[in-house]
This record gives structure tokens, C-alpha cells and sequence, in this order.
């Protein structure tokens, strides 16, 4: 990966800020961005909050489906892109490397502002196919954002965010007249863990702990998708049958203190029949509280008739 020049990295109070920023710096009212057809739902609501339109991409079992997008590219007038290339949120889906290249191929070709959501950025160096970020493929119309919540602690409001030359100035702008300024305390501890090698200890632990809690939720889902990252993974994609409403699903689950994601939350447009829970595996204060968890959701599952 090539060096970022530090004038074009800004540190904000977290990948949240990050996007918020982007979304309304980079984009005008009515622009469309095309997303996976299952995205991240605060990108969902911030979209919402600005009067962007988000265009839904169908993605197939290597996540946005090329000739959908292009399909949308050709139809939509497209201003952008967000995507998230290392386990999507909430579909768990692992771009390869010849898809983020394929990718970067069409959007280079329409133009579009890129938005790329590393929120999960150390598990790239866990993928054996050691793909690239699409910031290094398309540097000048990329912004690429990542941030410690994951990484170092979910309170930890500071985030990093790569920009091309071209958007300096719209980026800054909008930094400055809304942020204005990061937490300097929250950067210090940021960088300390960095410079004194907490945060790869840190992740090293994180890792462990997620290959166990894997472990785990495939002894209770074995037919639950899985891909070169699922061993590592903070939630797992649960497909769900014989439903029509995720909603009403994490309803009944709530009833029982078990607290699920459906696909309904995460859903551009209610055109798809994929329905699904995501489940967290690292929202527990210890594995055998997850294990009970588990049991305890297989056997609603099981029950109602949805696995």
C-alpha cells in the first residue's frame, strides 16, 4: 500500500462522524448512491436525513453483483458508491479480488465517489487472499474510513478518514463546520495504544475470542453461511425460512431477552426473499452466557418453524 500524504488524513470522532461528514459534504440533495442490497442501517438513516437516494445492488454469493451495478450505473445517474469490502454489515460477504477489481473497473469508467467502510479493517490481514484496499485501486475518487470502536474499544470515538486531492477541500470544509475538532484526549489514547503495540495485543485477543465464539454458533447453526473471514467474525448471517416480516421476529425474540437483528432493519427497498437474522457473537459478557443464547434462539427457531 502506498503512503497517504498526512494532509490528506483527518482524524474525526469516529467512523460514524466519518460517513455523516462524507454523506453531506460529497453529495448534494436528490444524489443517488448505489449500496448493497442489505447495508448498514445508520448509513440507512443519515442517507435519509440528507434526502439521498439509496439505489440497492443485488448481490450474489461474492457480494455486489457486477452487472447489477452497472445496470444501475447505465439507469440511475449515480453520484456514488458505498460499499464495505472486509465482511459486509450485515450480510458477513467478502469481496475477492477479482470483484473489487471488476468493481473499480465500472465506477472509474462512471465517475463515482467512492465510499469505503473499513470498519473492520485488521481482519484484512486475516483473509489469505490479501486483497486490496479499493482506496489503493481507485486512490482519486476513494474515501476510506475506518476507525478504533471495533479495533480498540467501542467508546473510543476517533476514526481516520483518506481522501483524494480533488475532494480536499469539500472534505475539510465540512470537517471544520461540524466537527470542528476530535476529542483530544480520546486521539492520545488512540495513538498511545498504537505507538506502544496495545491495539495489535488488543486485536490478537479479539481474534481468539471470536474464533471461540464461532465455534460455538456453528455448533448450534452448522448450516449457517461461512466464508474465508466467518471464523473471525463479530456477528454471523443466519437465513431464516417460511417468513415474510423480520420485524415481528426480533419482537418475539425481545420477548424472550434474546435481542437479533432481522434483515427487515438493514433493507433498501422490500423488493428481495432473502430473509435473515444477524446475529452478534460478541455482544455477551462471556461465552458460556453467548452458549445459552444460542441454545435458547435455535430452539425459538426450531420451534416456529424458521430454520
Amino acid at each position: 500500500m502506498r503512503l497517504t500524504p498526512t494532509q490528506h488524513i483527518l482524524i474525526t470522532a469516529g467512523g460514524e462522524n466519518s460517513l455523516t461528514l462524507l454523506l453531506m459534504t460529497l453529495f448534494s440533495s436528490g444524489d443517488k448512491i448505489a449500496v448493497d442490497e442489505f447495508t448498514y442501517a445508520n448509513l440507512i438513516a443519515t442517507a435519509q436525513l440528507n434526502n439521498l437516494h439509496l439505489v440497492a445492488i443485488k448481490n450474489d454469493q461474492g457480494g455486489m453483483n457486477i452487472e447489477a451495478l452497472k445496470h444501475a450505473c447505465q439507469n440511475n445517474n449515480l453520484a456514488g458508491l458505498y460499499i464495505m469490502p472486509e465482511y459486509s454489515n450485515p450480510t458477513g460477504a467478502v469481496l475477492s479480488v477479482a470483484r473489487r477489481k471488476e468493481i473499480a473497473t465500472l465506477v472509474q469508467e462512471y465517475g463515482l465517489k467512492i465510499i469505503e467502510d473499513d470498519y473492520l479493517s485488521f481482519l484484512s490481514k486475516l483473509n489469505p487472499e490479501r486483497p486490496p484496499k479499493i482506496m489503493e485501486l481507485l486512490p482519486d475518487q476513494t474515501c476510506y474510513v475506518c476507525s478504533m470502536s471495533k479495533v480498540l474499544a467501542s467508546g473510543l470515538r476517533v476514526g481516520y478518514l483518506v481522501f483524494p486531492a480533488q475532494l480536499a477541500q469539500q472534505v475539510k470544509n465540512g470537517f471544520f463546520n461540524t466537527t470542528v475538532k476530535t476529542s483530544t484526549l480520546n486521539t492520545a489514547i488512540a495513538s498511545m495504544a498504537i505507538k506502544e503495540h496495545v491495539v495489535q495485543q488488543i486485536i490478537q485477543n479479539k481474534v481468539t475470542l471470536a474464533k471461540q465464539a464461532n465455534i460455538l454458533f456453528e455448533q448450534y447453526f452448522p448450516t449457517a453461511p461461512t466464508n474465508q473471514l466467518t471464523d473471525y467474525a463479530f456477528f454471523r448471517r443466519l437465513p431464516l425460512k417460511n417468513i415474510q416480516n423480520t420485524a415481528k421476529i426480533e419482537q418475539a425474540l425481545a420477548d424472550i431477552n434474546i435481542r437479533c437483528f432481522g434483515s427487515d432493519r438493514f433493507q433498501i427497498n422490500a423488493s428481495s426473499n432473502d430473509h435473515f437474522l444477524r446475529v452478534s457473537l460478541s455482544a455477551n459478557k462471556s461465552l458460556d452466557e453467548l452458549e445459552t443464547g444460542l441454545k435458547k434462539l435455535r430452539g425459538f427457531l426450531q420451534k416456529s418453524n424458521l430454520i
